[in-house]
């Protein structure tokens, strides 16, 4: 051997001395030599290669597992190959939420089968058959829910293992049992909703044709329970409706029904009924019980009582809906008359009703076909002994009969028509007065409905420009209640309003909530003090100590207060004795069309005058 090749031969061994590194798993190795024969550099270089790739490969490998184990952690998935003939358990990434098998070598399946809830094994043991399969199951002790994929591996048509994937599927199975919940649950109370109630209904109903048993339906609703909100506040709204709910879920048995079906409306869905009498004496149970319990809420000065409704099926309907559409016919018979009782539908009640709805159309385009009018009642000034303007009313001529603005204007306004005769006793009133002789002042009641609508402010600009009205002649008359609706609206409304000149008054000043705090609210140019305190004068004092107080405060707030409802001179004679200044009613004159007072808006000589002591 001459010393050339004796020196490719130490390089050589030199090399493979190096390589010793890469057995140990050190692919961070790299080759040297200094010797110049070319095999030996090219076997360098290519070695050198080799473990670069094979080290790239390395931390690729460990990348995906990471990612691997990144995904298995987000998707709360574990698997695993159970290899045949031995049965042998390898991991397949970290065995996240099940045994960890890694440590140590596991077989067979009951590991994992012991885990689950004992109704199930029998159906997870059995995916390690055949082909597989996949399964939905509780974990033993019932916290955790997870699902079960198993394929089959093939080594050519020979079964050689099974493929595990299992997956925590416990936050989906809450979130669709939350959502099923809430399909069927009213979120504030946890009773059924409409949607559950309807279909029990109907079930009941399909009992009721196959066994001939009666079932009762109570439509429950709080009265005055927007003035809790409006006055309280939603949080105390909400506290009263779970309070009447846990009340009705004491009073009724455990086979009745109890839903909350919107806003403070419940129904009691009562099974097995023999007669009326067994729903009369429920509802008479729940007016009493949610009567002692309302009394221990804060809101209970407010709403302290409840009305029912009820229907009987099936004589009263066959279906969930006229079942309850009947019931509500009677619940609104009750508020009707006055609340805090209980009504079962009868053909009486179905004819009101009907009746309402054919005035409900009715309404409907009534300005239009000319059967709305502007009557006008005077107001009379004590220190002048003259009328000084008038208080616009509107009156409904219905197929030839007028019809109480009592019974009409309540139905206008629960429906929106108030809006189209807000806009038509305006623009007619406005019309009128502008054409007066005398510049007589005229007032006009506006409706909560017309504020909320937000146009008043513009449609007053409108009336008064195509009318030519000077704007302080116009007076718009607003009740309390219509204020503490929304009292940020109705200011600001107001507010757009009186900038335009038009004078505003409070009415039925005394039978609000908060009627000091309301004189607080808004800059009034006048106060209406409400006819029922100037009814009981000369027979109560109280009566005659309230209208003190009240002109009192107009006198110090330098604000003209007007007496309503003035029917007798006695009435009269104690207001002027007590420094009222002017008077309304009908002593004063009964609402006209305004051709009736020609004498008055056209002639300064012709004053009308009131005749009481001197």
């Amino acid at each position: 051997m001459d010393n050339m090749e004796q020196v490719d031969r130490v390089a050589i061994e030199e090399l493979c001395q190096s390589m010793c590194g890469v057995v140990t798993g050190d692919l961070s190795v790299r080759l040297k030599t200094e010797s110049t024969d070319l095999t030996v550099q090219k076997l360098t270089l290519l070695t050198n290669f080799m473990l670069e790739t094979a080290q790239r490969g390395v931390e690729r490998s460990h990348a995906y597992a990471g990612a691997l184990d990144e995904v298995q952690r987000i998707a709360g998935l574990s698997a695993w190959q159970l290899l045949l003939p031995h049965e042998e358990v390898v991991p397949i990434g970290r065995m996240r939420h099940l045994p960890d098998v890694s440590a140590a070598s596991m077989y067979g399946t009951k590991w994992f089968v012991d885990r689950v809830a004992i109704g199930y094994r029998q159906a997870v043991a059995e995916l390690f058959q055949g082909n597989g399969g996949a399964l939905e199951w509780p974990e033993e002790n019932g916290n955790s829910w997870f699902r079960t994929e198993v394929a089959a591996l093939r080594d050519e048509e020979d079964i050689s293992g099974y493929l595990v994937i299992t997956q925590d599927i416990s936050d989906r199975r809450r979130a669709n049992e939350r959502i099923r919940y809430l399909a069927d649950h009213d979120a504030l109370t946890g009773l059924a909703n409409r949607r559950r109630l309807n279909e029990l209904i109907e079930v009941s109903l399909e009992i009721s044709r196959r066994q001939g048993n009666k079932f009762a339906i109570h439509i429950i609703d709080v009265d005055r329970f927007k003035s809790v909100n409006d006055l309280l506040g939603h949080a105390v709204g909400d506290r009263l409706l779970i309070d009447l709910a846990n009340c009705l879920k004491q009073e009724a048995r455990a086979n009745d029904l109890i839903a909350r079906i919107g806003g403070d409306e419940f129904v009691v869905l009562q099974a097995n009924v023999d007669d009326v009498g067994d729903a009369c004496a429920l509802a008479g149970r729940l007016l009493g019980a949610v009567r002692n319990r309302l009394a221990e809420t804060e809101s209970h000065t407010l709403a302290g009582s409840i009305s029912i409704g009820i229907a009987l099926a099936p004589d009263h309907g066959a279906t969930a809906e006229l079942l309850l559409s009947h019931a509500d016919m009677a619940l609104y018979q009750v508020k009707s008359s006055g609340r805090n009782d209980f009504a079962v539908f009868n053909a009486d009640i179905n004819d009101t009703q009907l009746n309402r709805r054919r005035m409900e159309a009715d309404l409907r385009g009534a300005c239009e076909r000319g059967e709305m009018a502007v009557h006008y009642q005077p107001l009379f000034e004590i220190s002048s002994d003259r009328i000084v303007g008038f208080e616009a009313l509107v009156r409904w001529r219905r197929s030839g009969d007028e019809v109480s603005p009592a019974v009409f204007i309540p139905i206008a306004e629960e429906t929106g028509s108030i809006i189209e005769i807000g806009t038509f006793v305006l623009r007619e009133v406005c019309r009128e007065a502008a054409g007066w002789a005398k510049k007589l002042r005229v007032a006009v009641n506006i409706s909560a409905i017309q504020i909320q609508d937000g146009g008043l402010p513009d449609l007053v600009a409108a009336a008064i420009a195509e009318s030519g009205l000077e704007p302080e002649r116009l007076e718009l008359e607003v009740t309390e209640s219509l204020l503490l609706s929304d009292v940020h609206a109705a200011t600001n409304v107001l507010a757009r309003i009186k900038a335009l000149g038009v004078k505003i008054s409070i009415d039925d000043f005394g039978t609000g909530y908060s009627s000091l705090a309301t004189l607080r609210m808004f800059p009034f140019d006048k106060i209406k003090l409400d006819r029922s305190f100037v009814s009981d004068l000369g027979r109560l004092g109280e009566a005659e100590a309230i209208v003190m107080a009240v002109l009192g405060l107009g006198r110090a707030l330098n604000v003209s207060v007007v007496a309503e409802g003035v029917e007798t001179e006695e009435q009269a004679t104690i207001l002027r004795t007590a420094g009222c200044s002017l008077l309304q009613g009908y002593l004063i004159g009964r609402p006209a069309p305004i051709t009736k007072f020609g004498e008055v808006i056209g002639d300064d000589s012709g004053a009308c005058r009131l005749l009481v002591s001197r």
